[in-house]
């Protein structure tokens, strides 16, 4: 039954003589064969009433010898013409078990142990929670369970169920209050067949069945007995605990009271009998065994806690048993059951307590106390009497529970601690009232299992090598600990151990094995590897992040697992050490570097899904159970997994294309461009083929093993286009459309997946979901951070690129040549999105590249920026109108708010409609062309209020761009907020906006500011001239816009706004009397200039006639005088500071009457031009072009022959100072500041001597001459009339004669204001002279002369010098 001979054994069981004594193996020398009784079955024949239960007959000893009166009967009666078969021993071979396939399922594994669930289990066991006590006899491979009311054996090491249940009633009667019966397999002697041994533990009832063949068969006939039965006396309350095999010596039994019994299944003649016998120790009473006197001084006052039994050297057992205070008694028993030998009993309990307290403070350790929880005894060789014990023990104080296992040795009445291992890794969430814990050692000894609630510890025995490492832990008292590990059950699944049991696999693979069964759950096989032999296997030597996290990613979600991979609270690593070990799994998933997963899958479809839910369940764990990832690792974990799903697709779309290259072999002129494709990545990126071992197909090779290298793969979707097709004018156009295609597919297909992938499970990943769009990171969300991304290499945003345009190309020129439409078709379809993935692929390549630290790629992200914002995604959107997809390049246009290439696009579509309506002839089409139009005028519509200002600027745009600027001011596609705020935000618009201010706004301030500030861009002087005016009439019509007796309801002016009314109406009067001067300095040179063949040769005249006298040896002059002819030729608009020049260089005989206005005041103008564009000017130039006039005003008189009075009437040098320069235009100066008495800014300074130095450095012509070289000539210039005006004031006291001069002009302007009257008012005085009026009289050398200026409020204040024209005279 349990093994291939199971029926042949059954068969030869019904010949064996049942009365014949079965030896275990260990039994001694053969005994004398007995002489075959002449007694037939029926001598011991029992009646009805007296059943098969033998009757116990107590003999009140005390020594609690049990014996059953009679044999035990089978009632095997024969049919009368049976055949009668003479008993014959056989030779019975062992059983020979198969090799078997491993079907268990793994519930974790790494490389220190495994831990499975065996796939033999019986049914009934598995129907809802079922109580029951298991145990096994693993050399013969079968399992044991114990309900209430059955004894149930199977072969648990099938591979696919048990193939036969035993099920055998138990007669005890227990109810489901009592304890659950123990049990056992018997194994009878040499031969295969085994039995059941169980125990009532409430009852002490006790039932043997020799054959569980034969037992079966009987146990459906109920009237039949088919056991041995028997009973040991319990007193009242006690209970039996444990049933211990001691081997051949039968078995002990624990009870709850601490007393020991051996339990025998066969008398001296190896007939089934069952005989009890009490292990007494010296230090019991010698009471009756049913006494009270006898059960208060026996070993009830101890808690035996564990009884282990060990064969020696005498062919008997050693019997070993610990209570919980540390107490040791060693017996000898043999198989008879007649003899309990006690030999001696060691007390240990200080020895312990002192060995687990190494490292406790002194203070506590008196609140401390140790317990043994379980012992085994050790596989070493020993002197004889000496034993070595491995011992689980609790230290127990104040908030304190901790558990070690002690190595103790025991020998000649005394015992040592040998060496003590802590347990670690075993953690409770609440400190249990009492510890419990069971030690399983299974051979060959060097691992340790122990049992605690809810979990189960894996402790190496092995001694660590001796290291400076492990030196530095002994010396500060840390103990250097083997491996350790930490088995947990899940809560929610109340797991409930029902037994255990040990096996042995054999010395070969020097495994250590247990077993575990767990109610409602089955039978759970944990294995051991041996020790690590060096320390360089880190996994082997410590528990790891690595180890925790694979188990838990590959074994937490199997169906039904038991287990639970949580680490809180129970192992602490670092972040480091997590990173590196979730980058390392991801890696191996992606790979199929993982045991588990298939080597040769049937499905690559499936494979690919278990991977990738392999990678789910790490970031699940990794979130849920370990401590916080950095952003760059999880962007890493996260790509592996992108890869995948991208994989999975290129898969689908793979075999897709097989089944229809199958069925439409002539649509495929060329094979599969994947298969190239593969075979055309290098050999370091990809795992070679090995046909030793039967592989053969490289792209199921590469999908197995190299998804980690899916972007080296995805450039040659165009690569080997380009290289192979495109390059060779033999390929078809079928052939190159085809491969076109299939490249598009690839990068569609794996990219799109890719970033539709990572937008959805940024979040699953622990990134900000919001720093995702699009599928892209937003800039300063740590690219800074990251490696780069493995969707924009340089390469495949190079090979996008090329795929784009060359699809776009080859789908057009086939169509048009009618080759494979179908195809071409798709092939263009295929456009748009590539063009999206181009963009998508190009934004990332930059924004990674601009935000590293290397400047080398910040300059190579600036540069792949600015081409592909200027360049190529306007190229690649707006070329799709060339096939046909413009709605699609407006949406991709409107998706990356690239607004320029959308309008164009916009822009052609209605132009390209427009036409096609002015020229077609039919109805149906003139419909569908206004349908089209009617959908681009709602987009644009739509537009203005979706993207705002960003769609304004470029709708708008495109008109001026196209010379239609008219048509701004349309009302079909007039959005006037829009309109306004475009026209507003850039000066250059301002000729376009004044209209649209009067027209749209009905703003006419608005308009004046816009032909203001379209002034300052204006070139031509009458355009100029035409724009103040408008601007002047805009102002002058602000109050006419209304009538009256809406404008008296109108709101009031504020001051604040009727002052800036005032200065914006006063400052295009400003302008408008600048262009007049300027018109007039025009009208001067006019007869010059009419007398010219050409422009150039007017230039030449007029420096030949005004750039004469002094200007000869003033090149810097020239050259600006020169400047302001070709300006004033070319009707363009003067700079002031150009046009003050002009005036104030311009040399001509003044012997020749005057015949323009401007002629002899020329200065008087220029300050008049200073005092216009004061506000204009640059304040670095404001004070300095002031001095500039004066300083040129002065050298234009001769001052020498002035000086020279001799001979001269006071009347006649009056009329000379009044008709210099200096008078003549202090004259003008005068009525200038009568008419704004802000004209004094244009003064000149209260000394002479102040002018030296004016337009001498570069600091005042900087902002007019950008060139060093001009401004070094102007300057040498400026020096040079520097000179001359100190040579006067030293040679020709020009100090006083200025002042002289100033004041003969003030007198000439009053005479002329006031004929007849002399005004009293001084506005020029020499200082410290008496007189009033010192006109008439010759300063001195020595005197001190400044001029005085009546002062300004706040001449540093920039205003505007507003008054009317200067009454100017002819001198």
């Amino acid at each position: 039954m349990f093994s291939p001979e199971a029926s042949a054994l059954s068969a030869r069981g019904s010949l064996r003589n049942p009365r014949r004594r079965q030896r275990k193996d260990s039994d001694g020398p053969q005994q004398p064969r007995r002489k075959r009784s002449k007694l037939s079955n029926d001598t011991f024949q029992l009646t009805n009433d007296a059943h098969a239960h033998a009757r116990v007959n107590g003999n009140g000893n005390g020594k609690g010898s049990l014996k059953m009166n009679g044999y035990a009967h089978h009632q095997e009666d024969s049919p009368p013409n049976a055949t009668i078969d003479i008993p014959v021993r056989e030779k019975k071979e062992p059983p020979k078990r198969g090799v078997k396939s491993d079907t268990a399922l793994y519930l974790t594994k790494n490389e220190n142990y495994t831990v499975k669930r065996l796939p033999s289990f019986p049914s009934n066991l598995l129907r809802g929670p079922v109580p029951f006590q298991a145990s096994a006899l693993p050399s013969a491979g079968l399992a044991l369970a114990l309900t209430y009311n059955s004894a149930i054996l199977w072969d648990y090491t099938t591979v696919s169920g048990p193939s036969k249940v035993v099920t055998l009633p138990l007669p005890f009667g227990l109810k489901d209050s009592e304890s659950l019966p123990l049990g056992a397999i018997v194994r009878n002697g040499p031969t295969n067949e085994y039995g059941i041994l169980a125990v009532a533990p409430s009852s002490g009832k006790i039932t043997f069945w020799e054959n569980v063949e034969s037992a079966e068969a009987r146990s459906h006939f109920p009237q039949r007995h088919n056991g041995v039965d028997g009973a040991v006396k319990l007193y009242s309350g006690e209970t039996i605990v444990k049933l211990v095999d001691v081997k051949h010596a039968g078995y002990v039994l624990v009870f709850s009271s601490g007393r020991l019994a051996q339990l025998t299944l066969r008398d001296p003649q190896g007939r089934p009998s069952i005989s009890v016998g009490m292990m007494n120790s010296p230090s019991a009473s010698n009471g009756s065994f049913f006494s009270f006197k006898g059960l208060l001084g026996g070993a009830i006052r101890r808690t035996i806690v564990s009884v282990q039994a060990h064969a020696s050297e005498r062919g008997q057992m050693d019997v070993i048993s610990a209570t919980g205070n540390g107490l040791f008694q060693l017996w000898d028993l043999n198989f008879t059951g007649q003899q309990q030998n006690f030999n001696q009993e060691i007390d240990v309990h200080a020895e312990m307590l002192a060995a687990v307290q190494q490292g406790s403070a002194p203070e506590t350790r008196a609140q401390q106390e140790v317990h043994i929880l379980d012992f085994a005894i050790m596989n070493k060789e020993n002197a004889s009497g000496a034993f070595s014990l491995l011992v689980l023990v609790a230290l127990s104080g104040r908030n304190l529970l901790d558990y070690s296992l002690l190595e103790v040795d025991l020998s000649d009445n005394c015992g040592t601690v040998s060496r003590a291992i802590p347990i670690r890794t075993f953690h409770q969430t609440q400190m249990p009232k009492e510890a419990t814990g069971t030690l399983l050692l299974p051979l060959p000894g060097h691992t340790a299992f122990v049992q605690f609630p809810g979990a189960i510890s894996v402790v190496s025995l092995a001694k660590p090598e001796v290291s400076p490492e492990s030196q530095l832990l002994s010396d500060s008292g840390e103990p250097i600990l083997p491996f350790q590990d930490t088995v947990y059950f899940r809560e929610d699944r109340n797991v409930h151990v029902c037994g255990h049991a040990l096996e042995y696999v054999g010395k070969k693979d020097k495994l250590a094995s247990i077993l575990v069964f767990v109610q409602d759950f089955g039978v759970v096989q944990i294995t051991a590897q041996p020790p690590a032999k060096t320390t360089e296997l880190i996994d082997r030597c410590k528990v790891t992040a690595k180890s925790k996290l694979y188990q838990a990613t590959f074994f937490s979600k199997v169906p039904g697992n038991i287990l639970d991979f949580s680490i809180k609270s129970r192992f602490a690593f670092s972040q480091s050490e997590v990173e590196s070990a979730a980058i390392t799994i991801s890696l191996a998933t992606i790979k199929s570097e993982i045991e588990f997963f298939e080597k040769v899958p049937t499905s690559m479809d499936d494979h690919i899904g278990q991977r990738a839910f392999a990678l789910r369940s790490l970031i699940t764990l990794l979130r849920l159970d370990y401590p916080p990832i950095s952003p760059k690792i999880a962007w890493r974990l996260l790509w592996n997994a992108e890869k995948l799903a991208a994989a999975s697709e290129l898969w689908k779309w793979y075999q897709a294309k097989l089944h229809d290259k199958e069925a439409r072999p002539e649509a495929y002129p060329e094979s599969l461009l994947l298969n190239d494709m593969v075979k055309a990545v290098s050999d370091k990126f990809k795992t070679k083929i090995d046909t030793a071992l039967g592989e053969t197909d490289p792209v199921r090779q590469f999908f197995l093993r190299d998804l980690g290298s899916l972007e080296i793969l995805l450039l040659w979707a165009f690569q080997y286009l380009r290289l192979v097709y495109l390059k060779d004018d033999s390929k078809t156009k079928p052939a190159v459309l085809q491969r076109i295609s299939e490249g598009n597919d690839v990068f569609l297909i794996a990219l799109e997946t890719a970033f539709a992938f990572r937008e959805e499970h940024v979040a699953f990943y622990g990134l900000d979901p919001d720093s995702i769009e699009g599928g892209l990171l937003k800039p300063g969300h740590g690219y800074d951070l990251l490696p780069h991304f493995w969707t924009s290499t340089h390469n495949i945003v190079a090979n996008l690129r090329s795929i784009i345009d060359v699809g776009r190309k080859v789908s057009l020129e086939t169509y048009e040549q009618n080759v494979q439409e179908e195809l071409a078709q798709k092939v263009a379809k295929d456009n748009p999105r590539l063009v999206k993935l181009g963009c998508q692929t190009t934004i990332e390549r930059y924004r990674w590249c601009l935000e590293q630290s290397d400047e080398q790629k910040i300059e190579a992200g600036k540069a792949l920026r600015a081409e592909f914002e200027t360049k190529v995604r306007p190229d690649h959107i707006y070329k799709l109108v060339g096939i046909g997809l413009a709605y699609e390049g407006m949406n991709l246009a409107e998706y990356y708010h690239d607004m320029p290439t959308l309008v164009r696009l916009i822009w052609d579509e209605t132009t390209y409609l427009e036409e096609n309506r002015a020229s077609t002839q039919s109805k149906m089409e003139l419909a569908e062309i206004m349908v089209k139009l009617n959908r681009i005028r709602d987009r644009i519509h739509r537009c203005f209020e979706t993207y705002g200002d960003a769609w304004a600027e470029a709708f708008y745009s495109q008109y001026i761009n196209e010379n239609q600027s008219g048509q701004l001011l349309m009302n079909e596609h007039l959005n006037q907020p829009a309109l306004t705020k475009f026209l507003r935000a850039d000066p250059s618009r301002a000729r376009l906006r004044w209209i649209n201010e009067v027209n749209g706004e009905r703003n006419y301030d608005g308009a004046a500011e816009a032909l203001l500030t379209a002034s300052k861009q204006e070139t031509n002087s009458w355009c100029f001239k035409v724009e103040m005016s408008i601007a002047k009439l805009a102002l002058l019509c602000k109050h006419q816009e209304t009538p009256s007796d809406e404008l008296e309801r109108a709101p009031k002016e504020t001051p604040k706004e009727s002052t800036l009314a005032e200065n914006k109406l006063r400052a295009v009067k400003c302008q408008l009397e600048f262009a007049k001067i300027q018109d007039r300095v025009y009208e001067r040179l006019l007869p010059t200039i009419a007398g010219a063949l050409d422009n150039d040769s007017a230039v030449q005249l007029l420096m030949a006639e005004f750039g004469q006298g002094r200007l000869t040896d003033r090149p810097g002059h020239q050259q600006l005088l020169q400047q302001g002819f070709e300006e004033l030729i070319h009707n363009r608009v003067l700079d002031p500071a150009l046009l003050v020049d002009v005036l104030t260089l311009m040399t001509y005989d003044e012997t020749v009457p005057p015949t323009e206005i401007i002629q002899s005041n020329e200065f008087a103008f220029a300050l008049k031009v200073i005092s216009l564009s004061y506000r204009t000017l640059h304040k670095t130039s404001q004070s300095s072009l002031v001095k500039l006039v004066w300083k040129r005003l002065l050298l234009k008189d001769d001052w020498a022959s002035i000086n020279d009075t001799k001979n001269v009437p006071d009347e006649q040098l009056q009329e000379m100072l009044a008709h210099t320069t200096a008078g003549w235009t202090w004259k003008a100066f005068q009525k200038m500041l009568e008419d704004d008495k802000l004209n004094r800014l244009v003064a000149p300074p209260p000394k002479v001597v102040d002018l030296v130095g004016a337009g001498c450095t570069h600091g005042e012509l900087c902002i007019r001459f950008a060139s060093e070289d001009i401004r070094t000539r102007i300057i040498a210039d400026n020096v040079a009339d520097d000179t001359m005006l100190q040579d006067m004031i030293k040679k020709h006291r020009l100090e006083g004669w200025f002042v002289g001069a100033c004041n003969a002009g003030r007198k000439a302007y009053e005479e002329e204001k006031n004929p007849g009257l002399h005004s009293e008012s001084q506005v020029l005085a020499i200082e410290g002279n008496e007189s009033d009026d010192v006109c008439g009289e010759e300063p001195g050398p020595e005197q001190n002369n400044a001029l005085v200026i009546p002062s300004v409020e706040e001449q540093s204040m920039v205003v505007v010098a507003v008054g009317e024209d200067v009454e100017m005279q002819d001198r």
